[in-house]
């Protein structure tokens, strides 16, 4: 039981414990009470008279247009049930339940208003496993307001819940946990669907899917490297050292912890595609952690608007509109990614290419047992360069995507989602190329007779049990898919 007793307490660590792992979490009382003094303050501030965004007045272009005090309660569910209009094939749980706590505990700032029941409420429903059903797209708001009327719709017993992995009517899935829908009070509504909790969630899903790739490609460039008999000099961290570039020194370290303190014979240069493998991924490995830093200030962070804030540095009590909903930064880190590893996979397809060229490795041309008679692994390299391709339009950036929405109040858009998705389908692109590289570096390893270094050397004993040298020309495709599966699996890194 992760006890949280603060509303900044949160890391990325607990959050993968709570999110990931399915540890149950327990809220402080005096946690809770503190969020319903905020609430109290906030209530009696509109019980005086004071306006506010969506609680006494419409919402986007309606926000100049007063709602009746009768009609404000039920003002908060319609804005549940109003904007719910994406399609599609859910999000990853992970991603929904890591919106669920990223809800609650910028919640329990206070900041939002909302009452301790809707925190114990999500609290709960978090440790219940409860699976709301959010469709993937279209996403265009300014914020997440579309896929967080999805999640949230089902507190009140709208929309759909995953059980056993079949859709289920949300009122049902509430019955059945012996739970009356909830009724959202002043506030809670809006508090519920405008923030930015799913950008980080999705952010952080993409980022511990790309650090294993990056290990990967490093594997597979020590064992090309090794292959084709090039110089493990290139690799000295010394060299990392004068560049001044701690990541590159990383990237370094690991090539020889793989190469076993390396060979360190002077032998002619290297293809460039092979000698930059220390600046190409410590480039990468740069970039994936400042996503990961700027994912460590998001998970603590208050996204909601407008924000009810008490006085202090000078400033009054009130009611303040907040732009903290918009996810310009992940944006940016999710599209930064996304250039990262298509450059990931261009050099690996460049180094597929001067593998298969005997002038470069020294091995048979295309790696055929018999060239000329046999094709070979060459087509591999065909797969790979379609999959660059592909790559490099989907690392165009999203995030420099501007529309007017909502009659034009609305006028401007960080394009997370887009991103978000854009990097899963360029990582699922990855995953193959690296799968088609160790295709032919498995086969290559047949063909050369000298030792290679214990790491690498168990790293192809792993390839030689799913995949059997080329001798003759056959289909590979369902011998890649295996490839495919062993690079998710994350076993050859064990």
């Amino acid at each position: 039981m992760i006890r949280i007793d603060s509303h900044d307490a949160l890391d990325l660590s607990l959050y993968r414990r709570i999110v990931r792992d399915g540890e149950p979490v327990e809220l402080a009382s005096t946690l809770l009470g503190q969020v319903d003094e905020r609430r109290a303050a906030m209530l009696r501030a509109l019980e005086a008279g004071t306006p506010a965004y969506g609680v006494t007045t419409g919402l986007g272009y309606m926000s100049k247009r007063e709602i009746p005090p009768t009609d404000r309660p039920a003002l908060q569910r319609s804005i549940l049930l109003g904007r719910s209009v994406g399609v599609g094939e859910p999000l990853p749980h992970e991603v929904v339940r890591g919106a669920m706590l990223l809800r609650l505990t910028g919640f329990l700032s206070g900041d939002a208003g909302v009452s301790s029941d809707l925190c114990r409420l999500l609290a709960e429903l978090l440790n219940d496993g409860w699976k709301p059903y959010v469709p993937s797209g279209p996403h265009g708001a300014a914020g997440e307001v579309i896929p967080l009327s999805h999640l949230f719709q089902t507190l009140v017993g709208e929309g759909f819940v995953l059980e056993d992995g079949e859709r289920m009517l949300a009122r049902d899935a509430l019955a059945a946990r012996g739970l009356e829908p909830y009724e959202p009070g002043l506030k809670e509504g809006l508090a519920l669907v405008n923030g930015a909790p799913l950008a980080p969630a999705l952010a952080v899903q993409l980022v511990d899917r790309a650090r294993p790739l990056l290990e990967q490609a490093t594997l597979s460039a020590a064992l090309a490297t090794a292959l084709v008999g090039a110089s493990a000099r290139t690799f000295s961290p010394r060299i990392g050292r004068l560049k001044r570039d701690p990541h590159q020194v990383a990237v370094q370290e690991r090539l020889l912890e793989l190469f076993r303190g390396g060979e360190w014979e002077d032998r002619p240069q290297a293809p460039v595609s092979l000698r930059v493998v220390p600046q190409v991924h410590g480039a990468v490995l740069d970039v994936l952690d400042g996503v990961e830093r700027q994912l460590e200030q998001e998970v603590r962070a208050v996204t909601d608007s407008p924000l009810y804030l008490l006085a202090a540095d000078g400033e009054p009590e009130g009611f303040y509109p907040s732009g903290n909903f918009h996810s310009q930064a992940l944006a940016f880190g999710l599209d930064a990614l996304a250039i990262a590893f298509a450059q990931l996979a261009n050099l690996a397809e460049k180094r597929l290419h001067r593998l298969l060229d005997a002038r470069f490795s020294g091995l048979p041309e295309q790696l055929a047992a018999e060239p000329g008679r046999h094709t070979g692994a060459s087509v591999l390299h065909k797969g790979v360069v379609a999959l660059c391709v592909e790559n490099r339009m989907l690392a165009l950036p999203a995030s420099v995507n501007v529309s007017d929405t909502s009659a034009g109040q609305e006028d401007f858009q960080a394009f997370a989602f887009l991103g978000a998705e854009k990097l899963r389908r360029l990582l699922d692109n990855v995953e193959l190329v690296l799968a088609y590289e160790l295709l032919a570096l498995r086969q290559a390893r047949h063909l050369r007779d000298a030792p290679l270094p214990a790491p690498l050397e168990r790293a192809c004993d792993e390839l030689a049990e799913l995949v059997s040298p080329l001798l003759e020309d056959r289909p590979l495709g369902p011998e890649v898919e295996r490839v495919r599966d062993l690079v998710r699996s994350g076993r050859l890194l064990a």
